[in-house]
């Protein structure tokens, strides 16, 4: 079984995120990929929307996907759990599989500072999704860990969730940005309203 996970604050998800865990789904002959909500991110001070309905969120969007499933394996964390946990437990899960850990081409130019990389690259390959316009530039780490990455071509969707809670504040339209179910959820929860 080859397995993809897709980890991430999904604050909110939308179409790009579809769209990348789609590209990489079909290119790498993935048979699933697992988005991972992330309950406290790390990366970020803290995420707009509560970590409950952040997963909602998720499941509305990929409901209708049966290759798309959720990995509740960061959101059961109490404190916020870094990749190189996850991908352990991911691991333990599923010790057969073939996992790929998908993140944009552009996080994996930082990859050696996160922690632990070591671990990540012990238990599964690394796949950049490069866009247009955004430079890949590979470390010393990722070139002595070259069998351990894997760049795919992904078409740009200019869609980000920064803007898209910006454009919700400024009472701009989201509706064509996200899932129609995720932004059903968003109008009824009033959420990104500020």
């Amino acid at each position: 079984m080859r397995i993809g996970i897709l980890g991430g604050t999904f604050d909110p998800i939308h179409w790009g995120h579809l769209f990348m865990a789609e590209i990489a789904l079909e290119t790498l002959k993935l048979d699933e990929v697992y988005f991972a909500p992330a309950k406290v991110p790390p990366h970020k001070k803290v995420a707009t929307a509560s970590p409950l309905d952040r997963l909602t969120l998720v499941e509305l969007s990929i409901r209708e996907n049966p290759n798309f499933k959720i990995g509740l394996w960061d959101y059961n964390h109490s404190s916020y759990a870094y990749t190189y946990e996850s991908i352990k437990e991911v691991r333990r899960l599923f010790p057969q599989a073939e996992l790929y850990f998908l993140v944009g081409a552009d996080s994996i130019r930082d990859f050696h500072t996160w922690k632990n990389p070591e671990e990540i690259v012990k238990y599964c390959k690394v796949v950049g999704l490069k866009r247009p316009g955004v430079e890949y530039v590979e470390s010393e780490f990722i070139k002595t860990h070259a069998d351990k990455f894997i760049l795919i071509d992904c078409p740009p969707i200019g869609i980000s969730s920064s803007d898209i809670r910006r454009r919700i504040k400024e009472g701009k339209s989201v509706r064509y940005y996200l899932h129609p179910e995720a932004y059903k959820y968003i109008k009824t929860k009033k959420l990104y309203t500020f």
